[in-house]
């Protein structure tokens, strides 16, 4: 094989791989409402092949557009306790240095202050719903990532850069969010932009630094969680003697957007 043929071979190899899972953005005749409701989407669903995210992207010239649906039990959860990041990168790629994160979670004097009921998985189904609900009834603080040093914390309602999001709970318990983000907001000239890296990261639950066989039962976020029927039994690991729980590891997605 010649020299020339293998370098062709190459690129075609990387560009193939670079393209890999590439979405085309969404345009829109009109801009959508972000008001949870899903009409004015002229759209599919994007599957997610891992069952977390279902999802869609779209842009106009000066707006990103983006919508979720979250039907899985533990990944609502997990945003519900621990929060849902929503971060850009305007190369294309992973690691996003910017966004959002809404909603931003609870912290343990929230948790303290709820005192949450007890709610298990063989209650009936209606009161799960509920519980769902609950869980995202008040969300209103929104952190913008990557403008500043440290995360800036506003109302989700006071944001004075264009910024809009909202999650609602569906009458099935499944969550819908939906966001409009300026590209001016986060200094994204979009002309520029040919690929944009989106990436959906929910937070997730940290144990104590010196792991013991009840360091995750006692740490009070994760005991009111657990109390509450959201958080799932640890099963301790005999061998390592590590506390294992499902919100250990994040709920993610990255999609790589062609823009419009």
């Amino acid at each position: 094989m010649s020299r020339i043929s293998v370098l062709f071979f190459v690129v075609c190899c990387t560009t193939a791989y670079a393209q890999k899972g590439l979405k085309e953005s969404i345009g829109f005749e009109k801009p959508p409402v972000i008001d949870g409701k899903m009409e004015d989407w002229p759209s599919e669903w994007w599957l997610d092949p891992d069952g977390k995210f279902i999802s869609n992207v779209g842009n106009d010239a000066e707006n990103l557009y983006v919508r979720l649906k979250i039907a899985d039990d533990i990944t609502q959860q997990k945003i519900g306790w621990f929060g849902l990041s929503v971060k850009l990168n305007p190369s294309g790629k992973r690691k996003g240095k910017v966004g959002l994160k809404y909603p931003v979670g609870k912290d343990a004097t929230e948790i303290k202050k709820e005192k949450p009921e007890a709610v298990s998985a063989s209650d009936n189904r209606n009161a799960m719903v509920e519980m769902k609900k609950d869980l995202i009834s008040d969300v209103e603080v929104v952190e913008l990532i990557g403008l500043a040093k440290k995360n800036i914390v506003s109302s989700r309602l006071g944001l004075a850069n264009g910024i809009e999001a909202i999650i609602v709970a569906q009458e099935d318990g499944s969550y819908i969010y939906e966001a409009k983000i300026p590209f001016k907001a986060f200094r994204i000239n979009k002309k520029e932009v040919e690929v944009l890296g989106v990436e959906f990261e929910t937070g997730k639950y940290s144990p104590p630094s010196k792991s013991t066989s009840t360091s995750s039962q006692t740490d009070p976020t994760y005991r009111a969680a657990y109390r509450s029927g959201m958080a799932p039994r640890p099963y301790l690991m005999a061998s390592s003697g590590y506390q294992y729980n499902a919100f250990s590891s994040p709920g993610y997605l990255f999609l790589p957007v062609k823009l419009k």
